[in-house]
């Protein structure tokens, strides 16, 4: 049994953590739980991916290296770079895309807040960091160690970087679709491609950061304040010019990538620490 749950631990976490999450979330589709206590459901599905992690690593007694994931994060004083450009990458991008729409003509007014938060003001200067570190305690820490932390650098060793990627951006995606419906959103292409960027970008300052699982978090953790706190576009086309400012960094990223010989180089490194 263990034997076999380590060396199919990569196929069995994906198996099983869309059904685990899907479980909580179908249940706030039905309606089975009050808006007062939609939190609960949320979070329980959102959690799954760590669950589903501990519980691969405690049946192949270590195999799958949830240490090592949660270790990564010890380095962070050398790769402090990095996760600053992971906490405002996105959002930047986001305020770009916005007012590029407004130049562009598709947004009547220069909108780079969101009118629901926008009116905090000044509060947002204190506000922001202290909701930005409050979000890691959440979804970043419950999702990423295993997107992140354990498939990533498994799928791009078996497919490559671009198609690695590809795999857990798109699974990442379907994972969130019952969650996103039952709060009354629908899956949509632009929502793809969008997310899909995000999974592109928070993938490349992962390896850029030499796989330091805060990289990850903060971007997820970015992702939420870009929502929280910045405009979002009115229209389909605005909504695609977010998009593609987000695309043009993942580019660049990815020309980084290529020009450090990531990933391949990241897995070398890490059998030769294993070997010794």
């Amino acid at each position: 049994m263990n034997d076999f749950v380590a060396k199919h631990s990569l196929v069995l976490f994906f198996a099983l953590t869309i059904p685990l999450s899907w479980f909580w979330w179908v249940q706030m589709y039905l309606g089975l739980w009050s808006s007062d206590l939609l939190l609960i459901p949320s979070s329980l599905g959102a959690a799954s991916p760590i669950v589903i992690l501990f519980f691969l690593d405690r049946l192949s007694k270590g195999a799958v290296g949830i240490n090592g994931i949660f270790d990564s994060v010890h380095s962070w004083k050398q790769r402090i770079p990095w996760l600053v450009l992971a906490a405002f990458s996105y959002p930047v991008m986001v305020t770009i895309g916005n007012a590029a729409s407004f130049v562009l003509g598709y947004e009547t007014q220069l909108n780079l807040l969101n009118q629901e938060t926008g009116w905090l003001g000044t509060a947002l200067i204190a506000i922001v960091p202290i909701t930005f570190f409050a979000m890691l305690l959440s979804s970043p820490l419950l999702e990423e160690p295993g997107w992140r932390g354990f498939a990533l650098p498994r799928l791009q060793a078996m497919f490559g970087r671009e198609i690695g990627s590809l795999l857990i951006g798109s699974y990442w995606w379907l994972w969130h679709q019952m969650m996103d419906v039952s709060f009354g959103g629908y899956p949509s292409l632009l929502g793809y491609l969008s997310q899909l960027g995000l999974s592109f970008m928070t993938d490349s300052l992962f390896n850029l950061s030499r796989r330091n699982l805060l990289s990850a978090m903060f971007v997820h953790s970015s992702s939420y304040i870009a929502l929280t706190y910045l405009y979002r576009a009115t229209g389909d086309i605005s909504g695609l010019i977010v998009v593609a400012a987000v695309w043009t960094l993942v580019i660049i990223l990815r020309l980084l990538e290529r020009q450090r010989g990531f990933p391949g180089k990241l897995d070398e490194s890490k059998k030769e620490a294993e070997q010794n």
